[in-house]
């Protein structure tokens, strides 16, 4: 009688009970056991499950439901309790609750192993909150996580960017000594295998420095084979991740010193770092250098994949070298590099000669890349379907559906991108079409239907930026005022004057500033960039062209005088100099009354015009004699041309800007003797910071014109 009571009494309780409204899914369950005086088979189990992982109101209550079910919990139903919460991500606190309370019930009764997956359940989660309590808990009750279980915690901290965390928690279980033991038969403490885990964590995500801590303290426990190899493939791929290509290469030659095997893997990771540094800081040396790693890949016994090659062509692509990128693809082609191509290799370089608006081209090469039997697959129509849609070549995105349809491929990507930009390009017919033609073949698409409804579709209409058409109607405006009768491109040259030179950036025409004889330099807009980029970019480097040249008068160097800045025709107006550049002169060495007394005031001139320029903190950037000049009626240098000087105090970069002139005066004027050791004992006087930069060049003479060399 007294049992029954209280059953009656559990039943008002949880029907009073926020947790128990009737679409619970549980709730019947539990209901009709609790009434029939005995719990069936499974129906414990059920119902514990119901109110861990499905019951909802407070974390209180979730302790106080378990009571009213008067349970005895065994090992066993904490597993599957805990099992069937893995299944969902929101459950976390209430698992951790239902760990609290069976640890109040019996605190001997839950075993280690069941609480060590409690724990890998949370780091699965993701609530590291939970997880760091229920570590907490463990390490009060002095258990011991298995390895699995230590690795997931430790992989979950660092992927959530607490590899401090991480690092503590190891320290804190070392003092314990309640770091996992490995496996048995495997000899010594199990230290060796915390500390390796803990390694390979942290470099999985970069943080190859705290990595370096952790194998500093435990030198001695990763001093044996095959821990130390793989510790150092484990630094090597952390250093790639962080972008320390010099830590990289330092961690890469002591494994090649060791004698430890390396693998494609580790080495493409290096490829990859190098590359992605020379993207950042020097384009120029991506092709060199990434072809002295894979020169190196080969002395080691590894033969580059197309996954080698694909990583330089991504950076080539990035950085629009579109005929460096070709003609990696065409070595890979022929056979030269003893790698063929995949279909990732042709992506790249076709998406970057579609970027760059060289369709055809990109689209013959897909033509020889069927006619070669390189299989494509969807998702390699589907990203060049992308790039034409984003660059407004929708006609050329549906002769890539037609080509994806030849190789009997099928996409719903592709057809809901190509639906979607057709309907919002206006283009309701054609979009229909390729409705119809989804419907048909049994495709099930993304996209709503709505998008054939001109009604319900807005239509996008592009419109030009405000300051592009007032620029745009100034210049027409301009060209009528003067004539009617000449072509765009000779108007402009006329507007300007007699055009005197044109080089890659821009035209140096002759004209006259308030009467006076000047030079105006026009840098002109490149029809291969976005406009808003190139309107962009060519601002930017006139202002900064202007502002070096500025600063480079105020420290002394003769350069001709700035009258003014145009930013709307992108020209910057300087001062005529009126004389010969030294280029011309050099060449007259020998004859026309050049002798050496005059070599030797123009080499001291140019030494202490770059001594001035450096230690200032001026980088000219393209020292060639081509861009000094002499003056007829005074015999003084001019500088000329800081199209590509920037501002930097490192002895590297001045380095190469005495460099280029090195290679300049060698190349040219070999017959005039040694102008450079002239130049730079002129340098010497001139420049209080002569030792570092001299120190660099002759670093620099050793390995070309590289401004990142790693090694």
């Amino acid at each position: 009688m007294a049992t029954a009571m209280a059953m009656r009494r559990s039943v008002t309780a949880l029907s009073q009970s926020a947790l128990a409204p009737s679409s619970w899914p549980g709730y019947r369950r539990i209901f009709r056991a609790v009434c029939s005086s005995a719990w069936q088979d499974g129906e414990s189990e059920a119902a514990v499950r119901d109110i861990v992982c499905f019951g909802a109101g407070s974390l209180d209550e979730v302790g106080s439901s378990l009571d009213r079910l008067n349970l005895a919990f065994s090992p066993a139903l904490v597993r599957r309790v805990v099992d069937s919460c893995s299944e969902r991500s929101d459950s976390g606190r209430r698992l951790l609750r239902f760990l609290s309370w069976c640890r109040s019930k019996n605190p001997g009764g839950l075993g280690d192993r069941e609480h060590d997956r409690v724990i890998a359940v949370l780091a699965q989660m993701g609530d590291l909150t939970a997880m760091r309590i229920a570590v907490g808990d463990g390490e009060k009750d002095g258990r011991r996580m298995t390895p699995e279980t230590f690795t997931a915690v430790v992989e979950a901290l660092v992927k959530a960017g607490r590899e401090d965390e991480a690092v503590r928690l190891f320290r804190g279980l070392e003092r314990q000594k309640l770091l996992p033991q490995q496996s048995v038969g495997a000899g010594g403490e199990g230290i060796w295998s915390s500390s390796l885990a803990m390694v390979q964590a942290l470099c999985m995500k970069g943080y190859a420095r705290e990595a370096q801590g952790v194998v500093w303290h435990h030198k001695s426990e990763l001093s044996t084979e095959p821990m130390v190899s793989i510790v150092q493939r484990s630094l090597l791929h952390g250093w790639c991740i962080h972008g320390n290509a010099k830590e990289a290469r330092r961690v890469l030659d002591d494994i090649k010193s060791s004698g430890c095997p390396l693998g494609l893997p580790s080495l493409n990771d290096f490829l990859n770092c190098v590359c992605h540094r020379n993207l950042k800081f020097n384009t120029s040396a991506l092709v060199p250098e990434a072809m002295d790693i894979l020169t190196e890949m080969r002395s080691c016994g590894v033969t580059p994949a197309a996954s080698s090659f694909n990583i330089l062509l991504s950076c080539l692509g990035r950085a629009r070298r579109v005929k460096e990128a070709y003609r990696i693809l065409y070595l890979m082609r022929e056979g030269k590099e003893a790698c063929s191509p995949d279909w990732v290799s042709y992506y790249l370089v076709v998406k970057v000669l579609f970027l760059t608006g060289r369709i055809i081209r990109g689209k013959r090469l897909i033509d020889d890349m069927l006619e070669n039997g390189v299989p494509p697959t969807a998702k390699f129509f589907h990203g060049l379907t992308g790039i034409l849609c984003g660059t407004e070549e929708v006609d050329h995105a549906l002769d890539m559906l037609k080509i994806m349809k030849s190789c009997q491929l099928v996409d719903t990507h592709t057809y809901d991108l190509l639906i979607e930009k057709l309907c919002r390009n206006g283009s309701f017919e054609i979009g229909k079409e390729l409705w119809d033609d989804a419907t048909k073949s049994g495709i099930v698409l993304g996209c709503s239907e709505d998008l054939l409804d001109p009604l319900k579709t807005e239509v996008f209409r592009p419109v030009r930026p405000a300051e592009s058409r007032t620029s745009e109607n100034h210049r027409s405006l301009f060209h009528f005022e003067c004539t009617l009768n000449f072509m765009d491109t000779s108007q402009e040259q006329q507007d300007f004057g007699v055009l005197l030179k044109q080089g890659a950036e821009g035209r140096v025409f002759v004209s006259t500033f308030v009467r006076q004889k000047c030079v105006i330099k026009e840098r002109f807009s490149k029809k291969y960039r976005h406009p808003l980029l190139d309107s962009k970019l060519t601002l930017k480097r006139l202002n900064a062209e202007a502002r070096c040249i500025t600063k480079a008068r105020r420290l002394g160097v003769p350069t001709p005088v700035l009258y003014a800045v145009d930013p709307l025709p992108h020209t910057l107006t300087f001062e005529y100099v009126d004389g010969l550049c030294v280029k011309d002169i050099l060449l007259g060495f020998g004859s026309d009354g050049i002798n050496e007394e005059r070599l030797n005031d123009i080499a001291t001139q140019i030494g202490n015009a770059v001594g001035k320029l450096h230690d200032g903190g001026l980088v000219h950037g393209d020292l060639t004699t081509s861009n000094m000049m002499i003056k007829n009626n005074t015999n003084q240098l001019v500088l000329i041309d800081f199209g590509l000087s920037f501002t930097s105090a490192i002895p590297e970069d001045k380095a190469v800007d005495l460099y280029v002139l090195e290679r300049a005066l060698i190349s040219m004027h070999s017959s005039c003797g040694d102008v450079m050791g002239k130049i730079l004992s002129a340098y010497r006087k001139a420049s209080r910071q002569w030792c570092s930069t001299t120190n660099k060049l002759a670093q620099v003479r050793q390995r070309g014109r590289k401004r990142t060399m790693i090694g």
